[in-house]
């Protein structure tokens, strides 16, 4: 069943039922001062409203204002325990190709309003029976023309998935969940965007390149530059 994202999604960090609920909770040895330190300075800059470069050894924030809270984290080398789960090496670089693109569009947005959202793990994000509980690692909204996009975006290696996989069908299946909630004026679309690099995935499912992307596997590396407009332009087609 379709319905409005509420103001008190678990997906909101900090907006939560209970007014105490964090953006993040960290688990930390206090003996460890130096880390304990650098948190405290990203609390107050989360605190203060302040958009502020902040890192520490290989963890960071993100900041992307038409994310609907601020920052992500994201770590590449486990050094501290993080819930949610900080944003792995193909969830930031699309978070930051998608920055790029929205920050240089070159006139793509007149007159169109972009949100994004990363959704919660199993138990608490949005996921899909229909594609063996698939829960897509974020949920962009395109409004334009009085229609909401709603449109589910994985980034992922995809080398272990054949190309009849649920999460590579979804494309399609997510058009009949869109048919049922009868609403023209909410579409619903799915693209899984690999890191994988499509010459491989030409050998492993015998398929050109262009098949996939009509299947929405976008290939983030080698089209780095191109695949964000690609797929928001294949959103409105």
């Amino acid at each position: 069943e379709y319905q409005d994202l509420s103001p008190n999604d678990p997906n909101l960090l900090g907006n939560g039922d209970d007014p105490g609920d964090p953006y993040y909770r960290i688990l930390i040895d206090q003996s460890q001062e130096e880390i304990v330190s650098k948190l405290e300075e990203l609390k107050a800059i989360i605190e203060s409203g302040e958009i502020k470069q902040w890192d520490f050894r290989t963890l960071k924030a993100i900041w992307f204002g038409q994310h609907l809270y601020q920052p992500l984290l994201h770590m590449q080398d486990k050094i501290v325990e993080i819930s949610p789960v900080p944003l792995n090496k193909g969830e930031r670089l699309f978070v930051d190709d998608l920055k790029q693109f929205h920050d240089n569009d070159g006139g793509f947005f007149s007159g169109k309003e972009m949100y994004l959202l990363r959704n919660l793990s199993k138990g608490r994000g949005v996921g899909f029976f229909e594609a063996g509980n698939f829960h897509p690692d974020f949920i962009l909204w395109l409004l334009v023309d009085g229609k909401q996009h709603v449109v589910f975006v994985d980034p992922k290696g995809i080398r272990n998935i054949g190309a009849t996989d649920p999460k590579i069908q979804f494309y399609a299946e997510i058009k009949k969940i869109e048919e049922r909630l009868a609403n023209d004026a909410v579409k619903l679309h799915s693209f899984i965007v690999s890191n994988t690099p499509s010459h491989m995935m030409r050998m492993l499912w015998s398929m050109e390149k262009a098949d996939m992307q009509a299947r929405h596997v976008l290939f983030q590396e080698e089209d780095k530059d191109t695949y964000v407009r690609w797929m928001l332009e294949k959103v409105i087609e």
